[in-house]
């Protein structure tokens, strides 16, 4: 009930304050770089279990490789099954607003030498002032969901982010974007590979990247910066 509660109070504000207005909508495209630093552990929302799945058969093989073959195969741990990688992001998306209140919804897409991401963008919380006669602020918080991939078959994953941010757009035309991902969660796992992981022979598990079989983690604390243009 209070829920519902807040949200007529908030759609009367903004009918209200379209009313007194006008209201306006608007195309706009960011372009960004947001550095992935998921850190894995058993502990992992999601992924926790497949992450000592894949550790306990890893090891397992490489130490059979090592009784018969007199090598040393450096071990693994829930660590380094963590993501860390940089995306480039394109999130094209409608911005409506009504006075100082404006909703925004995209569609970030993202690129990395070893991930690619495309998902959707809802921040209900905006609002906006005017700094200068060219120059307005703005403050925004939502989050995003997005499919997460590897290149090749058979993977699966996703990423999901609480996120803040603080910008300015310039002349209505240009803007300018700093963000805070206060949480972070995601990954990709390639089920078929882990569950083979245990009939794999020596010589394909110690060829087996183990980041190829799962990647994932969560982080906290996450900043990107975007450059874009509204129209």
């Amino acid at each position: 009930m209070a829920r519902i509660t807040i949200a007529v109070l908030i759609a009367a504000l903004v009918s209200l304050d379209a009313a007194a207005v006008g209201a306006e909508t608007r195309g706009a495209v960011r372009f960004g770089m947001m550095t992935l630093d998921l850190e894995s552990s058993s502990e992992t929302p999601l992924f926790g279990d497949r992450v000592d799945r894949a550790v306990d058969r890893y090891n397992t093989a490489v130490a059979a490789y090592d009784r018969a073959s007199g090598t040393m195969t450096a071990r693994i741990d829930a660590g380094d099954l963590g993501v860390s990688e940089t995306l480039f992001v394109i999130s094209p998306g409608i911005e409506a607003s009504a006075g100082h209140y404006f909703f925004r919804i995209e569609a970030p897409i993202g690129l990395a030498s070893e991930l690619k991401s495309i998902g959707i963008g809802l921040y209900p919380i905006n609002l906006q002032a005017k700094l200068h006669r060219s120059l307005v602020g703005y403050i925004s918080a939502g989050g995003s969901a997005s499919w997460l991939d590897r290149p090749g078959s058979g993977d699966v994953g996703g990423l999901v982010t609480v996120r803040g941010a603080a910008g300015v757009r310039i002349a209505s035309r240009f803007l300018l974007e700093l963000g805070y991902s206060a949480f972070a969660l995601g990954g990709s796992v390639n089920n078929d590979r882990l569950e083979n992981m245990s009939s794999m022979s020596i010589e394909e598990m110690r060829a087996l990247r183990p980041e190829e079989v799962l990647s994932a983690g969560e982080a906290r604390g996450l900043v990107d910066l975007s450059l874009g243009v509204a129209f």
